[in-house]
């Protein structure tokens, strides 16, 4: 019987490194159900506190002149001719993705409106700001085995700051993106364009 870890080749026998024997061993959560016993936590339900806007440049704006309607195709009658390539790639302009634009723009609101967000210096101790997508990748790893992530944390007067940091692995994966994926993308945003309206109705 051979060995835990011991790999066969063409004639050969490889004996592989023991794992605790390895440079960095990788960093686990810990799922000791003990660690999370205890009364369920009080959840309410959201409610908005401001908003901001982004233009086509990726500019800040305070307010909501971005804000976009849910408008679906009417039910009754023809299927809608959504042309999902319309603009690609002729007027297609990509943002920067070498911008890494991080809270950048949830910290300037807050800057922006702390004088009439509860009144109180210390409203935001205990609070996480970051965006809902941080929030989804960590709920979501127990479940993810294909992407590692990084977040950078930072604890300031009680607030919690998470913004993600890309890795080697998933920057050279965005720069090898392939042509049709892209157009993919682009396509998921025309959708985006062709469901919303600029008033509600």
């Amino acid at each position: 019987m051979e060995p835990r870890g011991t790999k066969r080749g063409a004639g050969k026998v490889e004996v592989a490194e023991p794992r605790n024997k390895l440079p960095h061993p990788a960093p686990s959560l810990p799922t000791d159900p003990a660690l999370y016993s205890g009364p369920f936590p009080f959840y309410r339900r959201p409610s908005q506190m401001g908003c901001f806007s982004l233009d086509a440049q990726r500019q800040y704006h305070g307010d909501a002149q971005a804000l976009r309607y849910y408008s679906p195709p009417p039910t009754n009658g023809q299927c809608p001719n959504f042309d999902l390539r319309d603009g690609y790639p002729d007027r297609y302009q990509p943002r920067d993705e070498e911008v890494r634009e991080g809270l950048d723009h949830l910290l300037r609101w807050l800057l922006e409106h702390r004088g009439r967000l509860e009144g109180d210096p210390s409203w935001l101790a205990g609070a996480i700001v970051t965006w809902r997508g941080h929030l989804t990748k960590l709920l979501t790893t127990p479940y993810e085995r294909q992407e590692g992530w990084q977040l950078a944390a930072s604890r300031f007067q009680g607030t919690l700051y998470l913004s993600e940091v890309e890795t080697p692995a998933a920057r050279a994966q965005r720069l090898a993106r392939p042509p049709l994926l892209r157009e993919l993308m682009y396509m998921g945003y025309k959708f985006e364009q062709y469901m919303c309206a600029d008033t509600s109705f």
